[in-house]
């Protein structure tokens, strides 16, 4: 199946510095957090610090896999640590698939992963939408394969935005979800963007993440989307994956009796995994050879951003 994710966007290709940039800009939309080390300690790899932490919450686009492909070793990573009685999770800003499809996906790359083990920001909306009061008919962004219709909404609340899809249709919604960039384009961005200038509206963002790392390509993916809209328009955006915090008091809550800094995350971004790790305690390690931040000077990047790791490594 041709991954329909967007490379490029109005004349944008995304490249790991300029999504660097994007991040830089939307910081106050972001958490704090405290800056705890002057440097990272640089590592060859996740080993040397498995006796120092009882839990490992990892990232995956980027650091278990780049797409569909598996990054090299990481299998064996991950097997060594659970051998070793570590308690590992799997925290991911995934939402084109749903909760149980992705961690089948894990399974089926040879993973020893579970809906349990795996927490994805779909599934973090699913708790949210499960409680929240909603009125009206809502707009879900998302292509049909990702069964927006299992959302825990009433089925006449939800319609899924097509590519056909006109403003009067987007000017009835009263808000949308934006699952899954797949399929989006410089159309239909325009068409929300013109509805949402008419009256403005929330929208649930399941992955604020800027962009994804796709083998050798970087797709522009929800959140990078939701701020263009929000910054045009004055629209809400209301985020369920990294770096805010319900991503993380998640992961925390399946990790009881762990204090937070006894627990490693391990991610490809600095304002993501790092910066979330950071604002929720946890210990933090960025890995640099396979994600959003390959080929840059990544001691620059962290004396600019004030986001510093406590380890750093080209692979787990």
């Amino acid at each position: 199946m041709i991954d329909q994710h967007p490379t490029a966007f109005a004349g944008i290709q995304p490249t790991p510095a300029w999504a660097f940039e994007q991040y830089e800009g939307i910081r106050e939309r972001l958490p704090s957090a405290s800056v705890r080390a002057a440097q990272p300690r640089l590592v060859d790899s996740l080993a040397p610090l498995v006796s120092e932490f009882d839990a490992f919450v990892f990232d995956a686009f980027g650091v278990l896999n780049t797409g569909p492909s598996v990054i090299p070793g990481a299998l064996e990573q991950l097997a060594r640590l659970q051998a070793h009685n570590k308690a590992v999770l799997v925290l991911s800003n995934a939402a084109t698939a749903s909760h149980p499809a992705l961690a089948a996906k894990y399974q089926r790359m040879g993973f020893n992963l579970d809906e349990e083990t795996v927490i994805s920001s779909r599934w973090l909306l699913e708790q949210h939408l499960q409680h929240a009061k909603h009125t009206g008919i809502w707009g879900v962004i998302a292509p049909e394969k990702s069964q927006p219709e299992t959302l825990p909404m009433p089925n006449d609340s939800v319609r899924t935005i097509r590519a056909d899809v006109e403003e009067d249709t987007l000017d009835q919604m009263e808000g949308f979800i934006f699952l899954s960039s797949e399929g989006w384009n410089e159309t239909l961005q325009g068409r929300l963007t013109n509805s949402l200038t008419r009256r403005p509206r929330p929208i649930k963002v399941a992955n604020p993440d800027l962009v994804a790392p796709r083998g050798d390509l970087l797709t522009l993916e929800p959140g990078y989307f939701s701020h263009l809209a929000a910054t045009a328009t004055g629209a809400s955006l209301e985020f369920f994956g990294k770096p805010f915090a319900t991503a993380f008091e998640a992961a925390l809550a399946r990790l009881p009796g762990i204090a937070p800094a006894r627990i490693l995350m391990v991610g490809d971004t600095l304002h993501t995994d790092i910066l979330g790790g950071q604002a929720a305690g946890m210990s933090t390690m960025l890995v640099t050879g396979h994600g959003a931040l390959q080929g840059m000077d990544i001691h620059n990047c962290i004396r600019r951003s004030g986001i510093c790791p406590d380890f750093m490594t080209p692979s787990i």
